[in-house]
């Protein structure tokens, strides 16, 4: 039995050192995978901390590329910036003397043909605004249309010459009136050019009566109330005492209403009136022209001479009137674009915040506008070189054209030897086209140019004997 006790008790003992060393064993693991755990938080969290400083390094590196690109683009603004600050600053000094002008201009010169408005600019407004005590500064001399520059720009006037409008000094300038004008625009306009242009910009919003037609008073009632464009022709010296209350803008109920005759109306903000006359020298009421601003729109020498070497040049050479004509919406549409591209970018500039480096389309829009304005400032200076050919070549036909303007402006004055000789451009137009058909043909152009000169007098010299009456 000793014996088996003994083998027992060894057999105990191994058992617990098995199990003591064992248990060191499970400890150990223990120990370890803690510490696994713990390296392997470690390890994770050192991931992390790559990745986000590699994303930090990403960001901070597209952030340095983003503001190289913004500088570079913004570097060839710079110069032009600064340069169009110090002159807005220069301008900020002078508005008094400018606001002052243009507001005359707007209410006085209206009616006048282009050699008095030359007249009361050089010689009594300017000189007397440096004649004062107090001299009033202003940075505008008389330079055509120029006088307006407060009110309009080339981007303005390029979509009025797409509308129609001729491209002369008076017409830009009446168009600048017309448009900036509280009073209602009566239009003076015997050769119907501003009405064409009128009804060219409003094409399909704008409605046209004539005083005195059927129920013309319910249109214009219903278009006062609805907001709408209406275009009132042929006005007549004698205007209906109805209208006064319109031609005033004699409003009721706080601006909300009108009275025309015994009818209250709805008065729309948005509603807008032209008035158009073919008289050439209308008198009117002094009420009516106060009530009103007069703008003439009668031809002048220049811009028929521009016209008739347009019909010129079209008939003889249709080649270069048509390049010409593409060539001059192309210079239009360039205006228009570039001024909208900087717009957009001064926009998204001055909206772009603080943290403007995160914006990367404003870096696409700048690049995008830099390499659209490049690609303009070479087709303009193609368009430049072509445009002078064309010229020179246009300029060879404009004998005939400078004829045919003195001839119909001949032919307007004969209306002082008595009112009954009365005689449209839209008649002479027709007389002028005849006379280039007649006109015999000849490759050499100054030779052609000769005949077209003498058709087009001798047509017209026909044309008005046929009208004209014996003395009695």
């Amino acid at each position: 039995v000793a014996p088996e006790r003994r083998a027992r008790e060894e057999a105990n003992q191994q058992l617990h050192d098995a199990q003591t060393k064992l248990q060191r064993i499970i400890d150990k693991v223990a120990q370890l995978e803690e510490t696994l755990v713990t390296l392997t938080n470690q390890y994770k969290a050192a991931i992390e901390a790559k990745v986000k400083c590699q994303t930090e390094a990403d960001a901070t590196s597209a952030t340095i590329s983003l503001a190289d690109r913004l500088v570079n683009g913004l570097a060839s603004e710079k110069i032009r910036w600064g340069n169009s600050v110090k002159s807005m600053k220069k301008q900020a000094t002078m508005l008094p003397g400018d606001v002052l002008l243009v507001a005359s201009v707007i209410s006085y010169l209206g009616c006048f043909t282009k050699s008095y408005r030359v007249d009361l600019l050089e010689n009594y407004w300017m000189p007397k605004f440096s004649t004062l005590p107090t001299e009033i500064p202003n940075s505008m001399g008389y330079q055509g249309a120029n006088v307006l520059s407060l009110l309009t720009d080339d981007v303005i006037i390029a979509g009025w010459n797409n509308e129609g409008l001729p491209s002369d000094q008076m017409s830009t300038e009446n168009a600048t009136i017309l448009t900036n004008s509280l009073k209602w625009p009566m239009m003076i306009d015997p050769q119907l050019q501003g009405i064409k242009w009128i009804k060219n910009k409003y094409s399909e919003s704008l409605t046209t009566i004539r005083l005195g037609q059927q129920d013309y008073l319910k249109t214009i009632e219903k278009w006062v109330s609805e907001g709408k464009v209406l275009l009132i022709e042929n006005m007549p010296e004698d205007i209906d005492p109805v209208l006064d209350p319109l031609l005033g803008r004699q409003l009721i109920k706080k601006g909300k209403a009108i009275k025309l005759g015994d009818r209250e109306v709805e008065y729309n903000q948005n509603f807008k009136l032209f008035l158009h006359c073919k008289m050439t020298n209308p008198h009117y009421k002094p009420e009516f022209q106060a009530q009103t601003t007069l703008i003439n729109f009668t031809v002048t020498k220049s811009g028929l001479e521009d016209q008739l070497l347009a019909e010129v040049v079209k008939a003889d050479r249709p080649d270069l009137e048509e390049q010409k004509a593409a060539l001059t919406r192309q210079q239009n549409e360039f205006k228009i674009l570039l001024k909208s591209l900087e717009d957009d970018l001064l926009q998204r500039l001055s909206s772009a915040g603080e943290d403007s480096l995160s914006d990367s389309s404003l870096v696409e829009n700048l690049e995008n506008t830099k390499k659209t304005a490049a690609e303009i400032e070479e087709k303009v200076k193609l368009a430049k070189i072509t445009s002078e050919q064309i010229d020179s070549a246009r300029e060879l036909y404009r004998p005939a054209a400078a004829r045919a303007s003195v001839l119909y402006f001949i032919l307007n004055d004969l209306n002082k030897i008595h009112p009954m000789y009365q005689f449209s451009l839209k008649s002479f137009s027709v007389v002028f086209d005849c006379a280039i058909q007649k006109a015999v043909m000849d490759n050499d152009v100054d030779t052609r140019v000769r005949n077209l000169t003498e058709s087009i007098t001798h047509q017209v010299f026909i044309y008005t004997t046929r009208g004209l009456f014996e003395c009695d």
